[in-house]
């Protein structure tokens, strides 16, 4: 089969992260794999050169953009994509060219593969892999409910991340249009863990991106609370960096300076991290604090290395962890809960240990990228059969 992606993005974010591995699986399978991407500069044009995967670069905008945004930004976004119909159109020729036989737009935060589909008169795959507003304060140029009837008016399918996922949009998309297919992981993530026992502290790590969205505040208000109470045998580790959007770089300074009052000598800014298995062969526990999580590639990694994971009772993580089993839930937004779970983990140090174990076969058994795209690879069949 002949496939082209479409990237939304610069850097190798959880969806980009997944766009590469499903993009270079379908090339080993023996399938053409095609990219476009909107920018060279950045990480995912960087990887898939990398890979040796074919990379067109065509400019284009999205079809969502931050709800927070002032109206002259908002004003000028709406005019970057009135301009949409030439990029699809490009897009539409290297279909053609490459004699493409399914466009697979990578987030639901962009529509222009799908008008691209519809010039080439193609089926397109519309990988959604986020809330939009629940997630990263992003709402539809269109509004919601006309945006959604054009998914569901589309020749294909749209492809949900979690179950969670597909029940927000169950009253605009139908069933007929929809599959759910979980994420899947790179085998190269599978890190068997080698555990020490009675370490001098315990370490909490919390990775990704920094964004309000992710919770990190979260995390530091938990760890103020325990030394308050005195707790003082563990440390928090905070691994990732700002990205390129002003209030994403203002959370930063706030995350370090709430760090610097309350948390010093417990509390460490890793920055960027390109190889995480190191990290996360010395962290104890992971920390997912996002506010919703369409699926949780985070809590999957962190799985894959061990470690029992402490999220959000929101979203997609009761999918993935059984509490009390493979890691533990804490009430979504309170910081007391958090701290108490964490407090937890840190009394009973021989359930990291069990849970961690727990976690590492559930994901290899569930969510290795060869099962992600094999059934992303049935469902490209199943378009072109029709």
């Amino acid at each position: 089969m002949n496939i082209l992606l479409v990237a939304h993005e610069r850097n190798l974010g959880g969806a980009s992260k997944s766009l590469v591995t499903l993009a270079d699986e379908l090339q080993r399978r023996g399938h053409k794999a095609i990219v476009i991407v909107p920018f060279k500069s950045g990480q995912v044009y960087a990887k898939l050169k990398e890979l040796q995967i074919p990379v067109y670069k065509i400019f284009f905008g999205w079809w969502m953009m931050p709800s927070y945004w002032n109206p002259f930004l908002k004003a000028a976004f709406r005019f970057l994509y009135a301009t949409e119909r030439i990029p699809a159109s490009k897009i539409a020729r290297v279909a053609r060219r490459e004699q493409i036989q399914v466009i697979h737009s990578n987030s639901s935060a962009i529509d222009v593969g799908a008008v691209a589909a519809k010039l080439a008169k193609l089926p397109h795959v519309w990988h959604f892999r986020e809330f939009g507003d629940m997630d990263y304060q992003l709402e539809y140029l269109k509004g919601r409910k006309k945006s959604c009837r054009f998914v569901s008016d589309m020749e294909g399918k749209a492809v949900f991340i979690s179950r969670n996922l597909r029940e927000y949009y169950k009253e605009e998309i139908p069933d007929r249009k929809c599959e759910v297919i979980y994420n899947g992981i790179a085998e190269d993530f599978l890190c068997p863990k080698e555990y020490v026992g009675n370490r001098p502290k315990t370490i909490f790590l919390i990775s990704g991106n920094l964004h309000r969205n992710k919770g990190q505040n979260l995390a530091l208000q938990a760890a103020k609370i325990l030394r308050e109470k005195g707790v003082e045998d563990f440390e928090l580790w905070i691994a990732g960096q700002a990205s390129a959007m002003s209030d994403s770089k203002k959370f930063e300074e706030e995350l370090k300076a709430f760090s610097e009052r309350h948390l010093q000598g417990i509390c460490k800014f890793l920055g960027f991290v390109s190889d995480m298995k190191e990290v996360r062969q010395r962290a104890d526990i992971e920390l997912v604090c996002s506010n919703r999580e369409a699926f949780g590639r985070v809590t999957i990694e962190a799985m894959m290395s061990g470690n029992p994971v402490l999220a959000t009772d929101t979203g997609a993580n009761p999918e993935l962890i059984e509490d009390r089993q493979n890691g533990r839930l804490f009430k979504n937004g309170n910081a007391g809960d958090l701290a108490e779970k964490m407090q937890w983990f840190m009394e009973n140090p021989e359930c990291v240990e069990a849970y961690g174990k727990k976690a590492f076969s559930f994901a290899k058994e569930r969510f290795l990228s060869c099962y992600n795209t094999g059934n992303i690879e049935k469902l490209y069949q199943e378009l072109l059969d029709q």
